[in-house]
């Protein structure tokens, strides 16, 4: 997407009736729905509503530099994509992707548009080198990521602790 495209929506071939545009702060609300969607906060570090709220609202921070995509399926937003930009320029080179699609839009491609058009994105507009991702073990999201040629760069045995147990987290890379 270019910079003349702010906010207008393109129509998205692969997936019937799904839309593309730039995440703008009103997405913040359907982000918070999603996160709390149940099982899925499981895949992420934040356990409550504060929590949630707080990750939300840097999330969708980086709309203001049109570095997110919105998923829109019969103008209801169904999964963000967000190149969350580095501030520094020996880091500008490099980006964490984060990436969540609304449940009832899960395993029919939403996913699988939003990477395809974030790594352009990235590539093209942003100029970015490398893309690297954190996931935590048996997200089943690591499939696309694999797909998408993600590979394994390190792994956090004991990164987060959910009640009695650890949950390690993976380092995935991609370059450009």
């Amino acid at each position: 997407m270019s910079d003349n495209e702010k906010n207008e929506t393109k129509a998205v071939p692969e997936v019937p009736g799904l839309e593309l545009r730039y995440t703008v702060l009103e997405d913040s609300t359907y982000l918070k729905q999603w996160l709390i969607e149940p099982g899925v906060l499981h895949g992420f570090p934040m356990c409550d509503p504060l929590e949630v709220e707080d990750a939300a609202k840097h999330w969708i921070g980086f709309a203001k530099y049109k570095s997110s995509l919105t998923a829109v399926m019969e103008g209801v937003p169904c999964g963000i994509a967000t190149l969350c930009l580095m501030p520094y320029r020996k880091l500008a080179h490099q980006c964490l992707l984060s990436i969540v699609v609304g449940g009832g839009q899960r395993g029919k491609g939403v996913g699988t548009v939003l990477m395809n058009n974030l790594l352009h994105l990235a590539k093209n507009h942003f100029h970015m080198e490398v893309i690297y991702l954190e996931v935590y073990e048996r997200n089943p999201a690591i499939s696309l990521y694999r797909r998408f040629g993600f590979y394994e760069v390190g792994v956090q045995k004991y990164f987060m602790k959910e009640e009695d147990h650890y949950v390690g987290k993976i380092i995935m890379e991609r370059i450009l």
